[in-house]
């Protein structure tokens, strides 16, 4: 900005003086104005014309920003009488130039050197925005409560034009999960500056095994431009294991151990209410016991307790064993009552997993037991899954149900492939048999099967998903046809896709009195695309033709009447996001048209949904005219096209007192033509008045009006709840043992402990495998619950030295000791001599050289040099020879004198002479030539 400054200075005063100094006798013209980018070279061209009677001897010079250079040295010339030039320049903009306006001056002086002609042209730099942000420690550590943990990071400005940045730092933190902290910087062009966030370490910090901050930064349009993450870990000496490729935690504001209480409308007759929550885990040893309780009670209805999610859990190692309320919704039927469950999880590579269980259908866990199946129904399961590998599973399950009109079975096997890059597919079979307890005689077999593929090749993407199950057959998905295929290819600014579905309902009862009447199909094929329109604005375009068949029971003919429903719709969305991501607007519109076969007209329809988020505040509205869905068609026993919706929705959070209080409001309107209106408000409260206690609080009003009912009710509830210490350590599936180093200060060098000699060393950094630890004041260090493996521990101390030790943990406990020994510090140089013409050719690289220390016992110590040939050594103390491996020398290059002799002595820095690396000369052969007599 100052060098701009400057430049429009001077080139008002030129230009005043140049005014004058103009001749029109001699003419000095070039471009007027170029646009010009950082790093590239620009062409331009200056005229020179002598309008005189004479011969004139001229001489052209250029002034111009020290960032722009000229390729062209000053011209001398000579131009006859009415002659003219053309002389071309190249003018290259530095990368270092700001962006704005730059003045290339020329000047034509006469031999008396007075300037006669002047112009002028002016480079319009184009701005350029380039910052990034880097982490100057990736890795922090976390050492004890009340210490300051410094995250710093640079910032740099390769751009051409002065920025106001902003930088935020996310924490994990209590109560909400995270603290957000800003710094704002300015950065001139072609700078850079270290920015610092700090965080106070307390108790609840303290206690994550390794989380990571991340740090973003926005530009002067408040424009994201990048971020960096730093690795925060805790380096206590006593803690238990994490695993790494779940290790990343952040502060969580409910524990799962909690006790709770509310009274929902607490003076209303009928619908007042009570309810307590409870969950407790319990570790001792390998054995984990959870306890979960939900109860409700009505104090004015006279009715009894109801206890629901409800149970007792054990899980020892591999085993578990769950008592109480079930709920298993991962089967082809779903089952859920009380009862018991059994759990095998295998943890090795080739994992076997199994579950079995049985259940009486019934929600509330102390109703009265019954026998008799009918009356409630049982069901009882068994499931395993088999990992033969990464990329092959197989599934298997079955199923006994029994209800009041029903038993039935399933039998069901699967198999999964998945490489985990872009080949996945899977495909099941499962047979059923129901028999009826209507007259035990009844009986329908059926088959189930289901195929899905998955497959990622270049810019191409297909998916193929299949299921077909007979009417009769007993899971959730009885008479489902399903086909959906989709196939979709990226460009490299938008992409395409085309997908067809085939929907079949059409389940069957074996109950006489109980006949379905859901047959339904619906065809779809859809085309669309997606893709960029400008920074922050997205777009998708698709179109869809539906064809919907189904059974309408119509009052006219008091039967079901088959129904047809035809479509043809576009639909477009819209996406945009503000550069500061504050505000981000979603808009999606659908139109087409529609009708019932033979019942109505074709109608245009629309339908049109917006919806703002802003910060902590979201408000969506959308309108509907006509039936998109076939459903939406039967009113009142008749077939209609006149569908009008609208609705609007707002909510908003509210975060206050450090997030320890939060409140969140929410208000929607609903219109709908043939149902009536619909208005409700919602507000939930917390506050957490300590630590571990929190209040909560919810309001709910509701009202609904149409023409012939109008219903409004209100529901309010309030409670506390109370976070419950965790009672051991949470316990492992794989075989673990508890790992103890103990690091002492070897004095006298005998590599065991002397309690009259030695002391423990305290605050000592020492790497267990990738985890680093701090001793402490005893010097020692605990690992809890680590696998079985290998382990490679060293320490991370450069004045005291011990060897890395490598052991294999494979028993409960494992204890073992760590002597640091005095070191002393030996630096020394690698020089090449100097060479002649006579001298191999060699590339004189003097980075990596590995230099050789061997003690008195044979124990050899190995440094590397740096990129100019100098070492520094940490070793213990005591006598040591020292030479370069010279198996490692390039060819043409040895060593005369490649052993030298040290001693390591306690507190004296000391300096070697150079190792002096020589160039084999090359053989010269001399023939002489002469004439014999």
């Amino acid at each position: 900005m100052e060098t701009l400054k400057k430049t429009l200075v001077l080139f008002l005063f030129l230009g005043t003086i140049f005014s004058f100094a103009q001749s029109d006798s001699i003419v000095l013209e070039t471009d007027k104005s170029i646009i010009a980018v950082n790093e590239k070279m620009l062409s331009l061209q200056v005229k020179i014309q002598n309008n005189t009677n004479s011969t004139q001897n001229l001489e052209l010079s250029y002034a111009t920003d020290e960032g722009i250079r000229i390729l062209s040295s000053n011209s001398t010339l000579k131009l006859s009488p009415n002659e003219r030039v053309f002389l071309p320049f190249k003018a290259f903009v530095g990368k270092n130039q700001p962006a704005g306006i730059s003045l290339v001056n020329f000047f034509l002086k006469n031999i008396d050197h007075k300037i006669i002609a002047a112009t002028k042209t002016q480079l319009v730099i184009e701005p350029k925005r380039q910052l990034r942000i880097i982490a100057n420690q990736p890795q922090v550590l976390m050492e004890k409560i009340g210490d300051s943990l410094k995250i710093s990071t640079q910032v740099y400005n390769g751009g051409n034009q002065t920025e106001q940045v902003e930088i935020f730092a996310t924490f994990p933190q209590n109560y909400r999960g995270e603290n957000n902290l800003k710094k704002t910087i300015e950065l001139k062009p072609f700078t850079n500056q270290e920015v610092v966030f700090s965080q106070i370490i307390n108790k609840e910090l303290l206690k994550l095994e390794i989380f990571t901050v991340n740090i973003a930064g926005t530009d002067s349009n408040k424009e994201y431009f990048g971020n960096t993450m730093v690795m925060v870990q805790n380096a206590l000496g006593s803690r238990k294991y994490v695993d790494p490729i779940n290790g990343y935690q952040n502060l969580n504001p409910n524990s799962s151990n909690h006790i709770s209480w509310s009274a929902t409308n607490p003076f209303s007759e009928l619908s007042g209410s009570q309810n307590i929550d409870l969950h407790s885990e319990i570790n001792i040893g390998n054995t984990k016991t959870s306890v979960n309780m939900n109860g409700i009670y009505w104090p004015r209805s006279g009715t009894d307790l109801q206890f629901q999610n409800t149970w007792l859990k054990i899980e020892h190692r591999l085993l578990g064993l769950q008592l109480g309320n079930l709920n298993v919704s991962d089967l082809d039927i779903n089952v859920n009552g009380r009862g018991a469950e059994f759990s095998y999880t295998g943890i090795s590579e080739n994992k076997f997993n199994i579950n079995a269980g049985i259940i009486e259908k019934t929600y509330n866990l102390f109703d009265p037991f019954h026998l008799n199946y009918s009356l409630r129904g049982y069901s009882t399961f068994a499931t395993a899954a088999i990992a033969f590998n990464e990329k092959i599973t197989t599934n298997h399950q079955f199923v006994y149900d029994t209800d009041s009109s029903q038993r039935s079975f399933i039998i069901k096997n699967g198999y999964t492939y998945n490489n985990r890059k872009n080949t996945f597919y899977n495909f099941d079979f499962g047979y059923g048999y129901t028999l009826s307890e209507i007259d035990h005689q009844s009986t329908v077999p059926s088959a189930a099967l289901g195929f899905n593929y998955r497959k990622n090749w270049k810019q191409y993407i297909l998916s193929s998903n299949n299921y077909y199950s007979t009417g009769y057959y007993p899971g959730i998905k009885k008479g489902n046809t399903v086909f959906e295929e989709r196939i979709s290819r990226s460009f490299e600014k938008f992409s395409l896709y085309v997908g067809y579905n085939l929907n079949i309902y059409n389940p069957k009862s074996i109950d006489p009195l109980y006949q379905y009447n859901s047959y339904s199909r619906r065809n779809k094929m859809e085309m669309g695309s997606s893709f960029s329109l400008a920074k922050g604005l997205t777009a998708n375009i698709s179109s869809q033709w539906m064809n919907e068949h189904s059974d309408f029971f119509t009052s006219n003919l008091l039967q079901s009447q088959p129904v047809d429903f035809r479509s043809v719709f576009l639909y477009s969305t819209f996406n945009y996001n503000t550069p500061n991501n504050k505000d981000k607007f979603n808009l999606t519109q659908s139109q087409g048209v529609s009708y019932y076969l033979n019942l109505t007209k074709p109608q245009y329809v629309y339908q049109v949904q917006g919806n703002w988020y802003h910060g902590n505040l979201v408000f969506s509205t959308s309108y509907q005219r006509g039936n998109f869905m076939l459903y939406e068609g039967n009113s009142n026993g008749s077939v209609v096209n006149d569908t009008e919706k609208i609705s609007a929705m707002a909510n908003y959070r509210l975060a206050l007192f450090n997030q320890k209080m939060n409140i969140n409001v929410s208000a929607i309107g609903n219109y709908d033509n043939r149902y009536g209106k619909n208005i409700s408000f919602n507000t939930n409260f917390d506050y957490r008045a300590f630590r571990k206690t929190k209040i909560f609080a919810n309001f709910n009003y509701n009202k609904y009006i149409n023409n012939d009912f109008n219903n409004k009710n209100t529901y309010f509830q309030i409670g506390i709840n109370q976070d419950l210490p965790t009672f051991g350590e949470e316990t492992t599936k794989f075989k673990s043992s508890n790992l103890k180093v103990f690091t002492f200060y070897d004095l006298n060098n005998n590599n065991v402990f002397d309690p009259l000699v030695d002391s423990p060393a305290s605050n000592i950094k020492v790497k267990i495998n990738n985890t680093i630890f701090i001793s402490d004041e005893k010097g020692n260090i605990s690992y809890r619950k680590i696998p079985y493996n290998d382990y490679l521990i060293k320490s991370l101390e450069n004045l005291w030295y011990t060897d890395e030790q490598k052991i294999k943990v494979d028993q409960k406990e494992v204890f073992i000791t760590m002597s640091l020994e005095k070191t002393s510090i030996i630096k020394g140089r690698v020089e090449y001599m100097k060479t002649n013409k006579n001298h191999y050719e060699v590339p004189q690289i003097l980075a990596g050289i590995p230099i050789i220390f061997k003690n008195k016992l044979n124990k050899t110590f190995k440094f590397y040099t740096n990129a100019t040939g100098e070492y520094t050594a940490y070793l213990p103390l005591g006598n040591y020879e020292i030479f370069i491996n010279n198996s490692i020398l390039p060819q043409y290059v040895y060593i005369d004198d490649n052993l030298q002799r040290t001693t390591a002595e306690e507190g004296v820095a000391k300096v070697l002479n150079p190792f002096i690396l020589k160039i084999k000369e090359k053989k010269v052969q001399v023939k002489k030539f002469g004439i014999s007599e």
